[in-house]
């Protein structure tokens, strides 16, 4: 949908997939379930818009999510009170990189191209997630929903 033509549009009839088409994509990033959390963590550092990283199989069907503060708060459960300091932070890493992606994703909150853009907010706020990750009929993963586009269409229509 062209952009002029989706700033004529209620935001109730406003769909995911408009969002998508109007603003500019990145592919979110995705690791497979036994992905060392050292990878999950490069991939996070390096790739990704969101930080967030969206855990799918063999057919990029989705199965979890992994946030940064997923990822922080596991490595706190695994290492108890540690001394402040980029040294600690840096050991850390290392000592988580040997577990799983499936060891600590959670279940994703999705929605289709064809959800209503409000229906989604509502997940968001519901979450408190800043973006959610769009899957196909099939929940295969093509795509994330952005908040700061919602919230960049919500600014241009006011």
């Amino acid at each position: 949908m062209p952009e002029d033509d989706l700033k004529h549009l209620d935001i109730r009839e406003v769909r995911v997939g408009d969002l998508m088409d109007v603003y500019p994509q990145t592919e979110p990033v995705a690791v497979q379930k036994d992905t060392s959390l050292k990878d999950v963590t490069d991939a996070m550092i390096d790739r990704s818009r969101s930080r967030k990283v969206y855990v799918v199989d063999e057919d990029r069907k989705l199965l979890g999510t992994i946030t940064f503060e997923t990822l922080l708060r596991h490595a706190g459960y695994q290492l108890g009170v540690r001394k402040t300091g980029v040294t600690s932070f840096l050991r850390m890493l290392k000592e988580i990189g040997e577990e799983k992606a499936s060891e600590v994703m959670t279940p994703p909150v999705k929605v289709l191209r064809e959800e209503l853009v409000v229906n989604a907010m509502k997940l968001m706020v519901e979450y408190h997630l800043n973006d959610l990750p769009v899957v196909d009929e099939k929940g295969r993963l093509i795509g994330e929903l952005n908040g700061l586009d919602v919230l960049r269409y919500a600014r241009e229509k006011a």
